[in-house]
């Protein structure tokens, strides 16, 4: 224990400023705030903190001063600073009496108290103990929660937790004295899973080790088996509610983590999960029984032959939880009737966040995944996870599925209950996908019969009957076009439901019709309909449903080319809205996203209405980046979202892709490169989607306009682009990546990179032949590219090192015949031959390269422009490509080549 004491008057004083930062009074919390922050900076401002909360009790002073409520709120107050002060600014205090005493506060009957201690003591390892592991005073903290919790402290074990949450990976390194605690750890929490006493000390234990579970730390894979024995044995005698959650979550740990582990006992965990989810009314539990049956489906390394036994008994288990509780039924019962006319309040309203484009990526956004089919079933539950769990167990098994589903579904389907016919059209849609060759022979009944569910009287049938129906478009659009109209003309008329729920559903149905539709298709079938139908919501919609309309008049427009029918129908709504938002209203973000959509489709039909749309953007985009710079140094300034950045830089990307190099004027007009210095402080920025829809721009910009343009800044502009190579490791972030590799292939196209171009292709090579990481395919495809692309002006930068071996070459060629996009396609063989015409013929290609580049340049490739490099290739390989085995498309190809 620390020996320093506090000094009467000061803490007396302490104690009233913060009694006045709880006062109902805005001034006295106010002042008392600015007091708080000049207190800050004395050097003992942390111990009178910790003394007020772990002593305070014990202080006669300050008892006979505060009444006991004043004191418990004041000492929590006081915790609370503290935990904010150590986060804030660890390094500027003298920790030793926090570190000494804060433990005490653990002993406090009060659990406002003792919760709070936990939280500071979490807040001293995430900070303190984590970046000065040699101080032995963390091990000996982390020793004394273990033993008080084996002592029956609750608080202990649930701030160890807490730790462990925030800290597990740094117990495997070496701590004082060259202690791993790790191996501690593991040995007393596997007591405590145990500990008779209290199931709160039982249920933390478990919720510790399974942060460890993921490490697959040394010290936990050898007792492994130790704790699946402890896991049987609870599951099999403790019925409390915790422990069992507990349980659950660490049965999924085990099947991601040490499958292996499971694979003899999968009868008895299933039928465990089974019981829990069948017989337990509380669905926090359930919902976690149900999160293993979902991860048991979609794991991997749990053969077909594991699952098929349990299908007769989890589907209908799964078709019951698909079913609305009791609670909610009445909910939307009390609310049925129409509400179409009501203006919606913004609370209602979800957080609106910008639709980040993917732009180059070719990753989906999977909307129409999305089973919100309405106001109650917001957030993930017992619900949704069984309807992910029987969409996922339909992929794989569809026959054994159906065929344990469809009884219940046919007995359902006309059932009396509205929300047992609701969840019957859920299971179906979940099912949709997995099992659609399977449902060939009952879809054409069973469409007619979901399009006449459009009209029951129960809006949350009509809402789900919307998204089921979009589920089935995949098979609609195959094979059987003769449902489209059928089933899209009643979906559009749903849109004008009187129910905003089923608003909602039909636009997201309409969306994804849209999304799946051949481009064709959209055009001749549907386009003038729904441009007519969508005119109409304009005009119908509250707030909440012209955000979702709003995204899919984008993805019309993103399908098809917009004409004067667009213009005269849409174009005035979303312009008359623009006008009427201000700058920072969240709903510009979802409305910029369209507009840069439209500005694209229409091109230059665009044009008089470009400068007073570029010129917001381009204030939008400023506003934000001057604003984002100023609180760098003055932390008071309130930054702006930053999907404010992201919807104004694509809305402008949107300007040039639609207008083309007549848009280069608006954005640089007369030479002024003001843009330029506002794009390189957004491609440093931190967040990964402000740089993605900045390298979008950046490559648009390479394409459409003069070169010489990007000269000026063009070592800035390689330099972010090499960062973004180089250094960016987020999954979470490839679609900015992406977008990097992409925009420097147009740039290298464009600009002769000589003096660069040793170190980039370095860097370009670097990464695609990296065989130590799994990296997307859309990265390896934009590879692929960019290395034609900058081989337009240096083949011979690739004819020898990384890029000169059959094996790259034949990486190269796999990746490069799945591009989808003519023009890419085009450009990455064309410099591909380049390169290989200049390669030493003493590199050999592999027969099956050769035939492999054949079948990829045989499909979709404009070859006019390199026709003599294809030539010259196919000449120097021909003795190869004669003893190929080639399809008849491959051999008509090479025919015309003669």
């Amino acid at each position: 224990m620390s020996t320093w004491n506090p000094n009467g008057q000061s803490l007396i004083q302490l104690v009233n400023v913060l009694v006045d930062s709880l006062s109902p009074s805005h001034e006295r919390r106010s002042n008392a705030m600015e007091v708080l922050e000049s207190f800050k900076f004395q050097p003992e401002f942390l111990n009178y903190l910790c003394y007020i909360l772990v002593e305070a009790e014990n202080d006669t002073q300050l008892c006979r001063n505060l009444a006991p409520i004043d004191l418990q709120n004041c000492r929590a107050a006081a915790g609370m600073y503290l935990k904010n002060s150590i986060l804030q600014d660890s390094k500027e205090y003298n920790l030793d009496y926090v570190k000494h005493n804060i433990i005490q506060g653990l002993f406090s009957p009060i659990s406002l108290i003792s919760n709070i201690t936990g939280i500071v003591i979490t807040t001293l390892f995430s900070t303190y103990y984590r970046q000065n592991r040699s101080d032995c005073n963390g091990i000996q903290m982390i020793s004394q929660l273990l033993e008080l919790a084996s002592q029956g402290n609750e608080a202990s074990i649930k701030a160890l937790s807490k730790i462990m949450e925030d800290n597990a990976q740094f117990f495997q390194l070496e701590w004082s004295n060259s202690i791993k605690p790790m191996e501690f750890l593991v040995n007393n929490l596997l007591s405590l899973m145990t500990y008779e006493g209290s199931a709160v000390i039982r249920a933390e234990a478990i919720k510790c080790i399974n942060t460890i579970i993921p490490l697959q730390a040394q010290s936990f894979v050898v007792r492994a088996d130790e704790f699946l024995s402890n896991l049987f044995g609870l599951a099999q005698h403790d019925e409390d509610r915790l422990v069992r959650i507990q349980l659950c979550i660490s049965l999924v740990n085990l099947l991601e983590f040490r499958p292996d582990k499971l694979l003899d006992h999968l009868n008895g965990i299933v039928q465990f999960v089974l019981h829990i989810m069948n017989t337990v009314t509380d669905e926090s539990l359930t919902l976690e029984a149900g999160e293993f049956l979902l991860a048991f489906a979609s794991n991997s390394h749990i053969p077909e032959n594991v699952i098929k036994p349990f299908i007769n008994d989890i589907i209908p288990l799964l078709l019951s939880k698909m079913v609305y509780n009791e609670e909610d039924v009445m909910i939307f019962e009390a609310s049925n009737e129409n509400d179409a006319d009501l203006e919606d309040k913004d609370e209602d309203i979800r957080p609106v966040s910008a639709k980040l484009s993917k732009k180059r990526d070719d990753g989906n956004l999977d909307d129409d995944e999305d089973e919100d089919d309405g106001d109650v079933d917001t957030q993930w539950n017992l619900r949704k996870c069984s309807a992910a769990t029987l969409d996922v167990l339909t992929s794989i098994l569809p026959r054994d599925v159906l065929s344990a589903a469809f009884p219940f579904l046919r007995e359902h389907l006309s059932a009396n209950q509205w929300f047992i016919r609701e969840a019957t059209i859920l299971a179906l849609g979940a099912m949709a996908e997995g099992g659609m060759k399977y449902f060939t022979e009952q879809l054409p009944t069973l469409i007619p019969f979901l399009v006449e569910e459009l009209k029951d009287e129960w809006a949350p049938v009509r809402t789900i009957t919307c998204w089921a129906l979009a589920r089935f478009a995949p098979w609609i659009l195959q094979d059987n076009t003769q449902f489209l109209i059928p089933v899209i003309e009643p979906i559009m008329n749903a849109l004008m439901d009187k129910k905003k729920s089923v608003q909602e559903a039909a636009i997201s149905s309409v969306a994804v019709f849209i999304e799946t539709c051949d481009s064709e298709i959209v055009e001749t079938l549907l386009y003038n309909e729904l441009l007519a139908k969508f005119n109409q919501c304009f005009q119908f919609y509250q707030k909440k449903n012209l955000i979702i309309l709003y995204d899919a008049v984008g993805r019309l427009a993103e399908k098809c080319e917009f004409d004067e029918t667009a213009m005269e129908l849409i174009l005035p709504h979303l312009i008359g809205k623009w006008t009427s938002l201000a700058d920072n209203d969240k709903e510009l973000w979802p409305l910029l996203e369209c507009l840069s959509y439209i500005a694209a489709s229409l091109g230059e039909k665009f044009l008089p209405m470009a400068p007073d749309v570029y010129s917001r953007a381009w204030r939008i985009l400023c506003q934000c980046v001057e604003l984002e710079e100023a609180s760098q140094s003055n932390p008071n300034i309130e930054v702006p979202e930053k999907d404010f950045m992201i919807t104004s830089l694509d809305l402008i990307d949107g300007l040039v892709q639609g207008l083309g190099s007549n848009s280069q004027e608006l954005l640089f007009p007369k030479g002024n490169t003001s843009m330029f210095h506002v794009m390189l402080i957004c491609l440093r920025d931190s967040l990964h989607e402000v740089r993605q829809s900045c390298f979008a721009l950046l490559g648009d910009i390479a394409y459409f306009f003069q070169p010489q343009l990007i000269a000026t800044h063009l070592v800035d502009f390689l330099r972010y682009i090499s960062n973004e190579i180089l250094h960016n490791d987020d999954n979470e972030a490839a679609p900015s990546l992406n977008n990097a590799i992409w925009s420097l292939g147009l740039i290298s196209e464009k600009i002769d990179l000589a003096e660069y171009i040793i170190d980039l292709s370095r860097i370009v090579l670097d990464a695609f032949t990296d065989t130590t990481k799994v990296i997307q395919t859309s990265i390896m495809e934009n590879l692929a590219v960019t290395i034609g692309r900058m081989a337009h002006f240096h083949p011979e930068i690739f004819t020898s090192g990384a890029f000169a071996t059959d094996s790259n070459w034949s990486r190269w060629c796999e990746h490069a015949a799945n591009l989808s996009d003519p023009e890419e396609k085009a450009a990455a063989y064309g410099g591909f031959l380049k390169i290989m015409n200049l390669t030493d013929t003493s590199i050999p290609m592999s027969s099956s390269t050769i035939h492999k580049f054949i079948q990829g340049i045989s499909r979709d490739v404009e070859i006019i422009p390199f026709l003599d490099d294809l030539r010259a290739f196919l000449m120097s390989q021909s003795s190869t490509v004669q003893n190929l085995k080639l399809s008849e498309e491959e051999i008509f190809f090479l025919q015309q080549m003669s």
